[in-house]
Parts: C-alpha cells; sequence; structure tokens
C-alpha cells in the first residue's frame, strides 16, 4: 500500500468514477483500476461492488475514505514542510549597525538558528551609509539599520519597530526636567556620524536645547557607561530589548514628543534571498516584542 494508491482511492470517491479519477490524478484508467486491486490485496478485502458498472464503493471502502484523506492531508503537510525547509536552507549574509548587533539581532539569530538549523547567516558589522552601500553592490544580502533619511533607487526598505528617543541620567541625578539636565550638565554625545546621531543633534537643535558636548563616542553601550558613572546625560534611543547586566540608569522622557528611530531591514529590490530576508525580518519583529526589558 502507498500514499498514491490512497491518494487514487480518495479522488474515485471524489469524482465517483474510476475515469474521471484517472484525469484528476493523471494517470491511466486501467493503471487506477492496477492501484486499486493492489490495495485491496494489501488490506485483504474488497473496496468495491464490482456488480455495478462502473464499479462503487462499497461499505468498507466508503469507510476507508475519511481516513485515507487524513493520511494523504498528513503527507502532504510533511512533504510542503520539507519543501519549506529546502527553501529557506543556504547562506544569508546581514550586515548590521553596531546598535543592533547589541539589541534585538542576536535574539532573532538565536530563534532563526533553532527553527531553521540549514539556514547559516553570517553577520558584518558598521555604519549604516557603508551598509547601504554594500546592500548596492550586493556584497552583503541585506543590512540591519534605522531608516535611512534618503529613499535609495533600487532598494526596499521594510521596518519591524520603533525606538523614542530619551535621555539618560545618572541615578544621583536630580529630579528635574529631561530638557533641564541636558542643559545643566556635561553633555555625552552618540555619534553624530551615524543616523541615529544626526537625528539627536537635528532634534535638540529643533527644540533650542543647548548641550555642553564632552565627549563623542559611537557605542550606546559606551555613552550608558559613561552616564552611569556621572560624567554627564545624554540621549539615546529608547531600546526595544536590553539584557540583564545592563548598567542602571534614569531614562526620562521628554516632555515633548520627541522623535524615533525606525529600526528595519534593507535590500535590492532584486535580492534573489526575499525569501530569507522575509524570515529574518519576521524573526526580528518577534524578538522586539518580547517582554526582556526597556532599554
Amino acid at each position: 500500500m502507498s500514499i498514491r494508491h490512497l491518494k487514487t482511492l480518495v479522488a474515485i470517491a471524489d469524482k465517483g468514477s474510476f475515469v474521471e479519477a484517472a484525469d484528476s490524478v493523471f494517470i491511466t484508467q486501467a493503471a487506477v483500476s492496477m492501484q486499486m486491486k493492489s490495495l485491496e490485496e494489501a488490506l485483504g478485502m474488497p473496496l468495491f461492488d464490482r456488480t455495478r458498472r462502473p464499479p462503487v464503493l462499497n461499505a468498507a471502502g466508503l469507510a476507508l475514505i475519511p481516513k485515507a484523506r487524513e493520511i494523504t492531508r498528513s503527507y502532504q503537510q510533511i512533504m510542503d514542510t520539507s519543501a519549506l525547509t529546502k527553501k529557506l536552507a543556504g547562506h544569508l549574509m546581514v550586515g548590521s549597525v553596531p546598535t543592533m548587533l547589541t539589541g534585538v539581532l542576536p535574539a532573532a539569530l538565536v530563534s532563526l538558528r533553532r527553527s531553521l538549523p540549514q539556514l547559516h547567516v553570517t553577520v558584518s558589522s558598521g555604519l549604516s551609509t557603508a551598509l547601504v552601500t554594500q546592500v548596492e553592490r550586493g556584497s552583503i544580502d541585506a543590512a540591519v539599520i534605522s531608516q535611512p533619511p534618503v529613499d535609495h533607487p533600487g532598494l526596499i526598505w521594510s521596518a519591524f519597530d520603533k525606538e523614542p528617543l530619551i535621555v539618560i541620567a545618572p541615578m544621583s541625578s536630580p529630579d528635574e526636567l529631561p530638557e533641564t539636565l541636558l542643559q545643566t550638565h556635561p553633555f555625552i554625545r552618540f555619534d553624530r556620524s551615524a543616523w541615529v546621531g544626526m537625528m539627536i543633534e537635528t532634534y535638540l537643535t529643533e527644540q533650542g536645547i543647548f548641550v555642553k558636548d564632552i565627549m563623542e563616542l559611537n557605542s550606546l553601550e559606551a555613552v550608558r557607561t559613561m552616564v552611569y558613572h556621572g560624567l554627564g546625560v545624554s540621549v539615546i534611543p529608547h531600546r526595544v530589548i536590553w539584557y540583564p547586566d545592563v548598567l542602571p540608569v534614569k531614562r526620562l522622557s521628554f516632555t515633548r514628543r520627541a522623535p524615533e528611530r525606525v529600526l528595519g531591514v534593507i535590500e535590492r529590490e532584486d535580492n534573489p534571498k526575499k525569501h530569507l530576508t522575509e524570515v529574518l525580518l519576521e524573526e526580528l519583529a518577534n524578538s522586539a516584542n518580547k517582554p526582556l526589558g526597556d532599554i
């Protein structure tokens, strides 16, 4: 007995005759007859009343149909899953800005490794502008970055979450408005060559908030460490995911609505691995929405 025989049996039940069943499963009527005889021999009982023309299912045959449907349906689901697994195998080259490498990306990669062990992901780090250039040239398949300030023809941008700008200050700092803290304390600035650094500078300028820069760093972890040690205050994105060992600092929302850093994936419109980047994007969204913390 084979799945093919059961599929033919179900086709006979659906179509009402050997002739029409043969057309639906793309074999000859003679082949249908042979398959049904083999099935009956394997089961050790007749499934058709052959005294009638054309033969019709008898009581045993009719009783077998629901189970045959269930078996063939389960078999098809297994085959579909197998085909999907093969499709989602291979090598995906991903670029990422450093803030994603210490944020949402690791959690997404762990989830991908569990669900798709045949998918190999390699990750490189860089600033957003350089990563976009690599995507354009095809050096990498996609990049996990914040939303580009301008459109890039030939590239597709897909967002998965947002991070509003907030003020961070030492735990010992006075209970004052975040805008006051920024203007009365030394300011630790996030790298202005990064897009989020440009966003921070633009917002502070638009709001008329004048800060006293003492350092400019290209790592959110470094910024937070300096703030923790009481060296100043800063503005950073309110991160969608954090890890248990982060240093404690005050997290303060601006009194006016602050801009948001939009997180997403950028890739070429003709990316042949789009089916893989779609899976990555889904895992990034899922990881960002897990209740792991605040910043």
